[in-house]
């Protein structure tokens, strides 16, 4: 009898001892979803800008260009820039995400967070997992909107690998600017980096031009721009599918884990110092 009290009591325990860190980790993303979805401010900024490259491209440039040459094939002008468009949706979303970890920060709210029962687990897990959701709905939003306008026709392997490299491209550059936002301190300093990082990437890089129409010092650029080999991850898996796609889709998926290691270690260190 006594056994058996025991274990059901080292039961309840477990599961007690469980319940709480899941319902932290649901908090957190409940609460990093609202944050983010609920600041007007953050939410147009991270829509307009894709907004207006769309109507952009397809009210002058399409017509304009018409085609490209792409690796010894033509594609049109559209299939060739809404992998760029896409990404530029990332890289507002992650903008969005990363300002949010600098204001929590900075304004006190994690030591007001920390006052409540959390696991650094539940409080890490949640916001990654929270803010990379949200950069991959918009940029799926993105690609449904270009879809709409420019009426692309992509084999289904090829609607697959880009599902693929979207999820990935998600993960490491909404990874890259929460590493910005937990490296720097400086209020003034973050604003600048976060407005300037975003659009030199993009537009330094072969997003709406061919590699080969660069010039010589952004074709340089480019070889370390991480953007590159977001947007050629994408283009590759919806123009050419898996086998173009997938030497860039397991470059990035290192560097994000890489990337993922880094906040995890700076906000695991933050929260020791609190």
């Amino acid at each position: 009898m006594t056994s058996i009290l025991t274990r059901a009591t080292s039961d309840v325990g477990l599961d007690e001892l469980r319940r709480p860190r899941h319902n932290a980790m649901r908090a957190i993303i409940y609460r990093e979803f609202l944050l983010l979805t609920r600041n007007r401010t953050n939410l147009l900024l991270a829509i307009l800008p894709t907004t207006i490259y769309l109507l952009l491209f397809s009210t002058s440039l399409n017509g304009l260009v018409g085609q490209i040459r792409y690796h010894g094939s033509l594609v049109g002008y559209p299939e060739f820039t809404i992998p760029a468009i896409m990404l530029s949706s990332m890289l507002a979303a992650s903008t969005t995400t990363g300002t949010s970890l600098f204001q929590e920060e900075t304004g006190g709210m994690a030591v007001e967070l920390w006052s409540y029962p959390l696991s650094r687990t539940a409080y890490i897990s949640g916001k990654i997992i929270a803010t990379t959701l949200l950069v991959l709905v918009q940029s799926v939003a993105a690609l449904l909107l270009g879809v709409l306008i420019f009426h692309v026709g992509w084999p289904a392997s090829h609607w697959v690998a880009l599902g693929l490299g979207t999820l990935i491209a998600s993960l490491t550059f909404n990874a890259f600017f929460l590493m910005l936002a937990s490296f720097v301190h400086d209020f003034q300093r973050f604003m600048v980096l976060i407005n300037v990082v975003g659009p030199m990437l993009l537009f330094s890089s072969p997003s709406f031009y061919p590699v080969d129409r660069m010039p010589s010092a952004l074709r340089l650029f480019s070889i370390i721009n991480p953007v590159t080999y977001g947007v050629e991850c994408l283009r590759e898996g919806a123009i050419f599918g898996f086998r173009a796609m997938w030497p860039f889709a397991v470059g990035l998926a290192v560097a994000s884990v890489v990337l993922a290691a880094l906040i995890v270690g700076v906000l695991a260190r933050r929260l020791r110092e609190l």
